[in-house]
C-alpha cells in the first residue's frame, strides 16, 4: 500500500512530531508531501516539496497560495496515485479534501476556539471552507472534545470522526531524559517548566505573570521551551516584571526531554489545546504536571487525579497551583507516580493499530 502523507513542514509542532512517528511505524510505502522544506523531526519515506510556503501576509495572497497548492497537490497525485493521502494541519486538510477521494484528514486544534483567534473575514471563510470540505472525507480527532466541536459546529456526521489520541513512547523519552544536559538555570531552586510554540493560543505570557506572582513568594526559575512570533514579546513583558535574570528561554530543542525531566513542576498555560502532547510528554518524564481546562483534550488526560487542572487565562489560579506544589513535596511525588501511570493509556502499539484500522476502512 502507498500512504501519502501531506503537510506544510515537518519542523517544531506537535502534529508534526506525530506525523514523524506514524511515518516511521506503519511499514509502507510512503511519500511526504510537504509545502516548504523545513524539518525539525525524523522522516522515513520518499520526499516530495511542492517548494509552496504559506505567505500570510494578507487573506489575499494565503488564498491564492492554497489555489497554487490545490492545482498542484492535484496533479502530484495523479502521477503518484497513492492508496490513501493523510494530511496534517488546516490548509493541507482542505486541500486534501477538496481533491483527494480516499482523504484520511487528521484534527489537532479544537477548530472553534482555535479560529476565535484569526480576523472576523479570515475565521468566517475558514470556517466555511471547513465545513463545506470535511463532510467529503473521513476525519482524525485527537480528543472526544475535538470530535464533539466538529459534530455540533461544522455539521460532521458521528461516524465519519475517528477519535485516535496522540501517543507516546516512554522508554524512549526515558533514554532521552539521560543525555547529559548543560541546564542554565541555578540548581539550587525549584524550576518551573514549559513546552510550546510561542504563539497566542499557547499562553506563555500569562504563565510568565503567574510565574512572577509566584516568586514574590518563594525562589524560583522558570524555562520556556520553543520558538515562535511572540519571542519578542514575551521576553519584554518579562523585563517590564523585573525578572528575566529568573526566565530561561530555550528556543526549539530536538530532545526537550533532557531539560523537562529536570524541571520541579511543568505547566501548560495553553487557551486551547487540541490534545495536550506537551502534557503527557511530561508526565513521561516524571515532571507533576499543571493544566489549564481549555477547550481541547488536556482534561481528558489530567482528569483530576493525574494533575492539576485551572482555568484558561487565569493567573491567580496558576499562581496558586504553582506554589502549592513547589511547597509540597509530597503532592509533587503523588502526581508525578500518577502521570506516569498515565502515561501507560496511551500506547504506542495502540496508536499505530487504529490508525492501521482507519486506513483499513477507508
Amino acid at each position: 500500500m502507498k500512504v501519502m502523507f501531506l503537510i506544510p513542514h515537518v519542523s517544531g509542532g506537535g502534529g508534526e512530531r506525530v506525523l514523524s512517528d506514524l511515518a516511521r511505524g506503519l511499514g509502507d510505502e510512503t511519500v511526504l508531501v510537504v509545502f516548504e522544506k523545513k524539518f525539525s523531526y525524523p522522516f522515513r519515506g520518499r520526499l516530495v516539496s511542492l517548494d509552496l510556503p504559506i505567505d500570510r501576509s494578507s487573506v489575499l495572497s494565503r488564498f491564492t497560495g492554497f489555489v497554487r497548492r490545490a492545482f498542484r497537490f492535484r496533479r502530484l497525485l495523479a502521477e503518484e496515485r497513492p492508496n490513501v493521502v493523510i494530511s496534517f494541519m488546516g490548509e493541507a486538510n482542505l486541500i486534501n479534501a477538496l481533491v483527494c477521494r480516499r482523504a484520511l484528514l487528521t484534527v489537532h486544534n479544537h477548530m472553534t476556539a482555535y479560529s476565535g483567534m484569526r480576523g472576523a473575514i479570515e475565521a468566517s471563510f475558514v470556517r466555511m471552507l471547513n465545513k463545506t470540505l470535511y463532510r467529503r472525507a473521513t476525519v482524525i480527532a485527537v480528543s472526544q472534545s475535538i470530535k464533539e466541536d466538529l459534530i455540533e459546529n461544522f455539521g460532521m456526521s458521528p461516524e465519519r470522526v475517528v477519535v485516535i489520541p496522540n501517543a507516546v513512547d516512554p522508554t524512549e523519552i526515558a533514554k532521552m531524559t539521560d543525555e547529559a544536559v548543560a541546564c542554565p538555570w541555578s540548581p539550587d531552586m525549584p524550576m518551573v517548566i514549559t513546552a510550546g510554540r510561542l504563539s497566542p493560543e499557547k499562553g506563555q505570557d500569562h504563565l510568565i505573570r503567574a510565574f512572577a506572582d509566584v516568586r514574590k513568594k518563594v525562589p524560583c526559575q522558570l524555562a520556556i521551551l520553543g520558538t515562535g512570533e511572540r519571542e519578542g514579546e514575551l521576553k519584554q513583558l518579562c523585563s517590564q516584571l523585573g525578572i528575566s535574570n529568573d526566565v530561561h528561554f530555550l528556543g526549539w530543542q530536538a530532545n526537550p526531554f533532557k531539560y523537562i525531566s529536570k524541571a520541579t513542576v511543568f505547566v501548560s498555560a495553553s487557551l486551547t489545546e487540541g490534545f495536550g502532547l506537551a502534557v503527557l510528554e511530561a508526565m513521561a518524564c516524571k515532571v507533576p504536571v499543571i493544566a489549564t481546562d481549555c477547550p481541547g483534550g488536556q482534561r481528558e488526560i489530567v482528569g483530576n487525579e493525574f494533575g492539576i487542572l485551572v482555568s484558561p487565562a487565569s493567573e491567580t489560579e496558576m499562581a496558586a497551583a504553582i506554589f502549592r506544589l513547589l511547597s509540597d513535596s509530597s503532592l509533587r511525588s503523588r502526581l508525578a507516580a500518577a502521570g506516569l501511570r498515565r502515561v501507560e493509556d496511551f500506547n504506542h502499539g495502540i496508536f499505530m493499530d487504529r490508525y492501521r484500522t482507519a486506513i483499513g476502512q477507508l
